[in-house]
């Protein structure tokens, strides 16, 4: 009996010890706060220089040679093709006005009758227009707080316009404007009564861009000059332009230009210390301005005399109206697009770690150790390694690869970013 009390004694010693250090454990875990962590996201990122770009293109400066006043019928900016009319020249600028006059009252004119058609009242429904007044007013603030006059400009046109037509339908036509089309018509008449033959004419003798503004550096920077032209000359450009003293319209007979629609070339001064940048490299250009993006080759990196200071030489032969109106542009020169799980450079770590690799020669498979880069995370009460697979390389962040397999860092787990050492402890 002793015997067997004592084996139950002994029994119930352990149970306890074990009960208490189950419970010790959990309570552990739940007042242990060491761990600071950081879930696994999705990122972008790119790898990318910011310059001040100088435009290198072929184009033409057109002139007239009688005195008078332009009216230009293509915007800056604007697609011409062969004889299309660039500018009309009158005898003042008093004939323009009452020409612009006139077009003015011509599309309030278009827009009453437009509106005023006995089949709007059959089609447009109130609620409808209600939300086109609502979405146009939001586009005329938008494109005002961007600075996008022509756009604010198309949006309160439209805004006014489905404004009218609201006015017509829930008044069920009792609403006309019946007397101010026929005001608007008589006005119309008048002026064009009035209205003198341009004295000349300026067209495109080829498929171009036209600008109506000219800097004097039409023939110096062309492709044919390229070869000559230096780092010196491209930071006074780029000053100049910041300080705008770049010529305009030094000519009063000048009309502006004409921009050819084939390749042209882009020149900035670069940090290129790291060499990451190489004759051959396909990049995209971003305007800073409008965003608008182009494809472009680096063609040559000439040496400025600088520490890690080169010249970038650009070649893209993909020409919009957003790259042709200025001389100059802030831009941001791409080399790649990167997406990936973002990854503080804080949490990586590095541990031994075997992986079975294929022999390309015998087709043999093997085991191996290598050191690997990685991350600890918490995955419940456990705390793992997970590989990364580094894809771009930040100042304070990498970006791992999406889906790269076990045992490597997936999106959404936990990382420990604070608590942990470089053994994982």
């Amino acid at each position: 009996m002793n015997s067997s009390n004592k084996m139950n004694n002994v029994l119930l010693v352990l149970l306890s010890a074990s009960v208490i250090a189950t419970f010790g454990t959990i309570i552990f875990h739940l007042v242990d706060t060491s761990y600071e962590t950081e879930t696994a996201m999705r990122a972008k990122a790119d790898e990318s220089k910011f310059f001040e770009g100088v435009y290198v293109r072929d184009e033409t400066v057109l002139t007239y040679s009688d005195t008078g006043a332009i009216s230009y019928q293509v915007p800056d900016g604007g697609k011409i093709a062969v004889n299309d009319v660039i500018a009309e020249i009158y005898p003042d600028e008093s004939t323009i006005e009452k020409k612009q006059q006139a077009e003015a009252l011509q599309e309030k004119l278009n827009v009453l009758e437009r509106i005023s058609n006995p089949g709007t009242l059959e089609q447009a429904q109130p609620a409808d227009l209600s939300r086109q007044i609502s979405q146009y007013y939001e586009e005329m603030i938008q494109n005002r707080n961007a600075g996008n006059l022509s756009g604010m400009a198309a949006a309160e046109q439209q805004f006014m316009e489905s404004c009218s037509t609201y006015q017509i339908v829930v008044s069920k036509g009792t609403v006309s404007f019946a007397q101010q089309i026929s005001d608007l018509t008589a006005q119309i008449q008048t002026l064009q009564s009035e209205e003198a033959t341009p004295i000349d004419t300026i067209t495109s003798d080829s498929s171009a861009y036209f600008v109506s503004h000219v800097d004097g550096l039409e023939s110096v920077l062309t492709a044919e000059n390229l070869a000559n032209i230096t780092p010196e000359q491209i930071q006074d450009i780029t000053k100049n332009s910041s300080e705008n003293n770049l010529q305009t319209n030094q000519d009063q007979n000048t009309v502006g230009k004409s921009i050819a629609q084939y390749g042209w070339y882009m020149l900035g001064i670069i940090d290129n210390q790291d060499q990451k940048y190489q004759v051959g490299d396909s990049v995209k250009i971003r305007l800073m301005t409008s965003s608008a993006t182009a494809d472009a080759t680096i063609q040559e990196l000439r040496n400025t005399g600088e520490d890690g200071k080169v010249m970038v030489v650009l070649y893209s032969d993909m020409l919009t109206s957003d790259f042709v109106q200025n001389r100059t542009e802030n831009v941001e020169m791409i080399l790649g697009e990167y997406e990936g799980i973002k990854v503080p450079r804080s949490a990586i770590r590095f541990k031994d770690v075997e992986e079975t690799v294929t022999d390309e020669e015998t087709g043999e498979e093997k085991t191996q150790t290598v050191n690997s880069r990685g991350v600890y995370v918490q995955d419940g009460e456990k705390v793992e390694f997970r590989r990364l697979d580094v894809v771009y390389e930040g100042k304070d962040y990498v970006l791992s690869k999406l889906n790269a397999g076990d045992g490597y860092l997936m999106l959404y787990d936990s990382i420990i970013v604070e608590g942990i050492d470089a053994n994982g402890n």
